[in-house]
Formats: structure tokens, sequence, C-alpha cells
């Protein structure tokens, strides 16, 4: 007797990647379609977004005016060094009269009071002059960090932008198109995939399984598929791979297998399959037949209780019998059905 687990699901590509959106907007242009052949890195779609592209050209013009006042010959940068040079024009008019007033006081010519007087004018000369310079510099060294800052925006953006091209990750064929010009795409909603890439022959089997069965399923189980498009056929495989989350919405685990078709088949086809989770050798009787620890057989046209004991686990109706039954003997069902089960291997 076999125990199995049903499975409906398709045949997919091994190597296949969906493209999902990581941003939202209306699809502008598509430059591809369904069994299109394309290469890593080949433009597939843009998805239109008017905001980020006026943010753009905002920084490249605030980016252009930093540079254009940075430049040696700028106006901006001339008027900075002509307001120094008028400063220390005026600091060396005062500081040769400050000479002049200091020998003249050191000789005792003029008074305390007007040598004081050339003094504070000579270091107010001084601070203005250096207070331009320090302008001078602090200016240009905010505008280096402006125009950092405005690099590093760009390039933020930049990099937002280009998440609203969508180029193909790997080289491949374009198995599945998912959307439309003119589709709104949003990445926070479930099933927002652009494309199917990959190799459509390198192909494996994907199984559906309920998540309540999933616990039953292991690697290197066999497992028996059958195809529409080959009827009364069956394929044999093995179970490589349960994924490690399940589908909130249909409540199932995908669960993929090798599987040796010797056939053409194709991307996408829908497939049944079986997995096999455990062949257990013995006599089996159906449920209805056994009641409260006895069955009842048939011997020598007579009817005859006999006690049996069963296994606890359940295949799919039937009872997996320890002892208490031969091989061949007829079990009554009901009054009006007799069952004849002989030792069965599967």
């Amino acid at each position: 007797m076999v125990q199995s687990v049903y499975a409906s699901g398709f045949i997919d590509s091994s190597d296949s990647v969906t493209i999902r959106a990581e941003v939202s907007g209306y699809i502008e242009k598509i430059f591809v379609h369904e069994g299109e052949e394309v290469k890593k890195g080949q433009l597939l779609l843009i998805i239109s977004n008017e905001t980020i592209k006026e943010n753009l050209r905002e920084v490249e013009a605030q980016l252009a005016s930093v540079k254009d006042r940075l430049m040696p010959d700028s106006d901006y940068r001339k008027e900075l060094l002509h307001n120094i040079e008028i400063k220390k024009a005026v600091l060396e008019s005062v500081e040769k009269n400050f000479n002049r007033r200091k020998a003249l006081y050191e000789e005792e010519l003029i008074s305390k009071e007007k040598f004081e007087e050339i003094k504070r004018e000579y270091e107010v000369a001084k601070r203005d002059y250096e207070r331009q310079i320090n302008l001078y510099n602090d200016t240009i060294r905010n505008l280096n960090y402006q125009l950092e800052s405005l690099k590093a925006k760009r390039q933020a953006i930049k990099s937002e932008f280009d998440k609203y091209f969508i180029k193909s990750p790997i080289n491949g064929k374009i198995l599945r198109k998912f959307v439309n010009e003119g589709d709104y795409v949003n990445p926070m909603q479930q099933g927002n995939g652009l494309f199917s890439v990959g190799n459509e022959k390198n192909l494996e089997t994907v199984l559906m399984v309920d998540e309540e069965y999933i616990p039953m399923v292991k690697p290197g189980m066999k497992v028996y598929i059958t195809l529409d498009s080959y009827p009364g056929e069956v394929f044999e495989g093995v179970i490589k791979l349960i994924e490690s989350q399940s589908d909130r919405t249909t409540r199932t685990v995908k669960v993929k297998a090798d599987v040796n078709y010797g056939k053409s088949v194709f991307f996408g086809l829908t497939v049944e399959g079986n997995i096999i989770i455990e062949e257990v050798e013995g006599i089996f009787i159906p449920e209805r037949a056994y009641r409260n620890g006895y069955v009842e057989v048939i011997e020598k046209g007579k009817t005859k209780k006999i006690k049996v004991n069963i296994s606890s686990k359940r295949y799919n109706g039937y009872i997996l019998v320890l002892d208490g039954l031969r091989e061949g003997q007829e079990v009554i069902i009901n009054e009006t059905y007799r069952f004849c089960y002989p030792e069965v291997t599967l």
C-alpha cells in the first residue's frame, strides 16, 4: 500500500527570475515581448515618474550654480577677491600712517592721544582685512561642501531613478509578461511581477502542496507526474527542494522536483503529482470492515468474528492489519459485500 500526497502544479524554468517593480508609477514603455531573447542588463520597461525627474533637474541646476561659483575666473569668486583687495589697500594705507605717527610719537613730536587714535584705526583695518580673508575661505569651503552634498544627493536620486528603468538581471528568454503599457504598478501590492525571465531548456516541476501535508514531504521522495498533454502516461521524478515560505493566499508551499519526462514538454504546462510518502507491505482492509477490535470473515461458508491488531495509521481509507488475518481471507464489509484482500506491495 502506498501513502501519497496529491498536488497540482506546473513546469517552470529552473533558472527563471521574476522581475518585480521596486517603485510605483504608470508603465510608460515596454520594449520586449514574450518569447524574446534578452541579454543581462537589457532595458525591458520604463515606469514613468515626473516628480523624480523634476527633482533631478533641480539638483543638476544647483550643482551647475555651485560649480560656476567655484570656477577660478567666476564673477562670484572675483568679487570675493576684490573685497579682499579693498580691505588690503585700506590696511596698507592705514599702516603707513601708523608707522609714520609711531616714529613721531617715539620722538615725542605728537601727543599720545594722536598715536592711540591711529593705532586703533590700524587694528580695525587689520581685523577687517583678516575677516575678509576668513570670509573668503569659509565661503569657498562651504561651496565645496555644498558641491559634495549635491553630488551625493544627485547620486541618490539617480539610484532611485534607475529603478524606473527595468532591466533584465540575466541572459534568457521572456517567459511571461504580466503587464501592459499604461498599467499602474505598486511594489506594496501582492503579485507585482513585471516579467519572468529564464531558460526554457532548463525545466523543473513545481508542485503546490497544501501546507497541512508539508511536514510529511521530504527531499529525495519519489513523485509520479501526469500531464494532460500525455494522457495515460506517468512520469517518475524526485523531490529536490521544499521552499521555506507558504503562500498566505492559497495556503500552499512550493515543492520542486526533478522529473525525467523523456518527451517534449514546455514551460508553463499544468501537471498533477502524487508524492510517495510511504510504501508499506502487509494486509490491508477497508476501514468499514473493522469494528471495535474485530473483523468478520467467511470461513467454510459461515461468518466468523476474528480479533485483530491494527496499525494506528490510516492509508486513504484502509487499515494495516498487524496480526489476526491471513492473506486471502474474505472479509465482510457489510451484509452484502465481501472483501478478499491479499497481502499488498505497491
